[in-house]
């Protein structure tokens, strides 16, 4: 079997194995403990079993197998480049195979590899885009930059020794877009009607008399397809060295698009290429202030209540989201009666699904603290996405090439529509 040939079944082993060890843990994660009753959620998790941690060991062992049999035959060929270089060369006499080959300039070693030879006969160097030829072992005195701790260099990112294991630093749960509708993009942009004005007339009226009209107004929105994406400089040795780093760089790559996404649906001021976020859109409803004068003062899940019944008067749909801050959240939560007992659950309940009035409750820093957002999120907004979000990796970029250096980017393409903007209103002052 030759060195492509393996090199085709270690990447499929791979592929499989990934793949058992997503379904094995999707299929821990999904095992219900205990089902669901009236009043508690279920409790849902396990370890994996003997069976399943058997199953992944022996594809990890063949992966294992397959790897070492390729780094033999890279070795022997190796030592096969070396031989004939010394029989090219009449034969050291037992002297250092370098020196034979170093007497050759770079230039000269590095168009008499092979594999250059036949990278050039086949017009590789004449291939669109970015490309790169084979690497090639060059023997004699060299001396080239090396990369460093210097920011300008590799940075922090060479390292001695990688430890197994990674602890991530914590951060806030995405909700916002989960609230939302999703659509598919098939365009830069996003034209739609929105309703600005409806005067109901409908009345009784007696036979043979003119019916009252009534008037709907309708405004054309168009919010454009914006882009949301950031990269990450790694060096080939780190991705190299620790292979489970790179799947663990790709998903602080995703994890960083998600959270710039939250703020934008809430936050964006529509200044390009922002998105234009729902807390900034024109038309929204009528603020409701919590009213701290009443006696006693009102709470902030009240406040929320009379903001929802606006909504539900005057936008004529139910709110089916509420979008609110940690620290606000902290106070209902903590809420008691007049004999320190909690109103909910307290703190050695199981955790419940936030909610307040029957609404889920998206709990997200992305919002100020001491406001709220009340909306009929899931049918009067949609969140559009022209694809998913994308990874990518290359080499192409300033003096990457020359310093091993890799750019890996992430990057996705959205647009917000909200059909209503009156199914949407703050709560102010909350506490």
């Amino acid at each position: 079997m030759n060195l492509a040939q393996l090199e085709t079944d270690l990447r499929t082993k791979k592929q499989a194995l990934r793949a058992l060890v997503e379904n094995t843990a999707r299929a821990c994660q999904d095992h219900v403990v205990t089902p669901a009753t009236a009043t508690t959620p279920a409790v849902v998790g396990r370890l994996m079993t003997a069976d399943e941690k058997a199953a992944i060991k022996v594809q990890q062992d063949e992966c294992a197998a397959i790897q070492a049999r390729i780094d033999g035959m890279q070795g022997d060929a190796a030592l096969v480049r070396l031989v004939q270089g010394m029989t090219a060369d009449g034969g050291n006499n037992g002297a250092d195979p370098r020196a034979a080959a170093s007497r050759l300039s770079v230039g000269q070693q590095f168009v008499s590899d092979e594999g250059v030879r036949a990278f050039l006969a086949a017009g590789g160097h004449r291939r669109n885009g970015a490309w790169a030829s084979p690497p090639v072992e060059c023997f004699g005195p060299l001396h080239a930059t090396t990369l460093t701790e210097d920011p300008a260099s590799g940075g922090k990112l060479l390292v001695p020794q990688y430890l197994p294991g990674v602890r991530s630093v914590m951060f806030k749960r995405l909700v916002v877009s989960d609230l939302m509708a999703s659509g598919q993009a098939t365009s830069n942009a996003i034209i739609y009607m929105v309703e600005t004005t409806f005067t109901n007339a409908a009345a009784a009226v007696a036979e043979g008399l003119a019916k009252p009209e009534s008037a709907l107004v309708f405004d054309q929105r168009t919010d454009p397809v914006s882009k949301i994406a950031h990269w990450l400089p790694v060096t080939e040795e780190f991705l190299e060295d620790v292979p489970a780093i790179s799947s663990y760089i790709d998903a602080r790559l995703t994890l960083g698009v998600q959270l710039a996404e939250e703020d934008q649906l809430l936050n964006g001021n529509g200044t390009p290429p922002n998105i234009m976020g729902v807390m900034n859109r024109a038309g929204l409803a009528t603020a409701v202030a919590r009213n701290a004068g009443a006696t006693p003062p009102e709470g902030n899940a009240d406040a929320i209540l009379r903001q929802i019944t606006a909504i539900a008067t005057t936008a004529f749909v139910y709110p089916d989201g509420i979008v609110m801050n940690p620290a606000n959240w902290f106070t209902i939560a903590t809420s008691k009666d007049a004999q320190g007992q909690y109103f909910g659950g307290g703190p050695f309940s199981s955790l419940p699904t936030a909610s307040l009035w029957g609404t889920p409750v998206a709990i997200t820093p992305s919002i100020v603290a001491n406001t709220a957002l009340v909306g009929a999120f899931g049918t009067m907004s949609q969140v559009f996405r022209k694809g998913g979000i994308r990874v990518e990796a290359s080499n192409s970029h300033q003096d990457f090439f020359i310093k091993n250096l890799v750019a890996i980017r992430a990057e996705e393409r959205l647009a917000l529509a909200v059909y209503r903007p009156g199914a949407f209103g703050k709560v102010t002052g909350l506490i």
